[in-house]
């Protein structure tokens, strides 16, 4: 029988948070939500991302683990303000870190970037051993935070779990912003919207549903330490595959049956051509593999996104 945890979730509120703490709560498991306001229930705890170590450390009393999503910014707003990104992300995950220190043993598990930390492959797919070359604010915040964390790893026994994440998509994400192409264009595509590509159209990802981003997250979280005995704990985790912009479009088109208008928008300085992750590692060390592909992940959101605006217009 699987034993019951208690889980102290940052982000939660985000995308893949909710998907995760709603898996987590489904499994049996309590969570404890790390809120920037105050909480509505006594499970959560106010703990905004900016929070001392002494209020981190209330917040981890009593808790199994910690899943480390909370980040202010996406690419576009960590280059327009880049001192806000450092003072908010990297000193809070600090703060984070340092209390942890009262708490040996407990694993934390952050979540970096895959698809900002590496900047401009030289090799696809991309290992965990590839050099580091972030060309955006957000991959060098990133970047940094990975750095604390194995810091904190090695000089005081905090039990730090990296995760580099590809492109998560799905049900539940914010489709109507303009982070998370795969679910933006599904979404402009329902609505009759023309869809915005930035630059040719060309430039590949690697997108994961969001089932198997927390089936990931959590086979990350659970591994026994003895599991990192001899690497670093730093996984990537994504589909394997790459995904143009255009080919989004294009399966889109079929399984709607419709033809989409695309307007091209000026290519953005922080867009690495081709990112595509080597999962092999996270293969091999825990057994875990992405079980659904972009075309099954599409349609399902597809067929979630036609349900809604249904609800809604009913």
């Amino acid at each position: 029988m699987l034993k019951t945890k208690t889980y102290l979730v940052t982000g939660a509120s985000g995308f893949i948070g909710r998907a995760l703490v709603e898996r987590l709560q489904a499994d049996g498991h309590s969570v404890r939500r790390a809120l920037r306001h105050e909480p509505n229930n006594s499970n959560d705890i106010r703990c905004p991302l900016d929070a001392s170590s002494d209020e981190w450390a209330r917040a981890l009393e009593g808790v199994d683990g910690v899943f480390h999503l909370a980040w202010s910014t996406v690419p576009r707003s960590a280059n327009s303000a880049p001192l806000s990104d450092l003072t908010t992300n990297l000193a809070g995950t600090v703060a984070l870190l340092e209390a942890m220190r009262r708490y040996p043993g407990v694993p934390l598990m952050f979540v970096s970037s895959g698809g900002t930390v590496y900047g401009a492959p030289t090799e696809t797919p991309i290992s965990e051993t590839h050099p580091l070359k972030p060309i955006s604010v957000y991959g060098a915040s990133k970047v940094s935070a990975e750095t604390y964390a194995l810091v904190y790893r090695r000089q005081f026994s905090v039990d730090t779990r990296i995760v580099r994440l590809s492109n998560p998509f799905g049900p539940g994400q914010n489709a109507r912003g303009q982070f998370g192409a795969a679910s933006v264009f599904a979404w402009r595509a329902l609505a009759g919207r023309p869809i915005d590509v930035w630059g040719d159209g060309s430039i590949i990802r690697d997108y994961i549903f969001i089932d198997d981003t927390v089936n990931a997250l959590q086979r990350v979280m659970n591994a026994p330490a003895s599991v990192f005995s001899d690497v670093d704990p730093v996984l990537n985790i994504g589909s394997g595959k790459g995904t143009s912009l255009l080919e989004i479009v294009r399966v889109i088109e079929e399984l709607l049956g419709v033809r989409l208008q695309i307007n091209f928008q000026p290519a953005r300085g922080f867009d690495v051509p081709v990112n595509v992750l080597d999962i092999s590692l996270a293969k091999r060390l825990l057994g875990w593999s992405p079980a659904t592909s972009f075309v099954e992940g599409m349609q399902t959101t597809l067929a979630q996104l036609g349900k809604r605006s249904t609800d809604v217009s009913a």
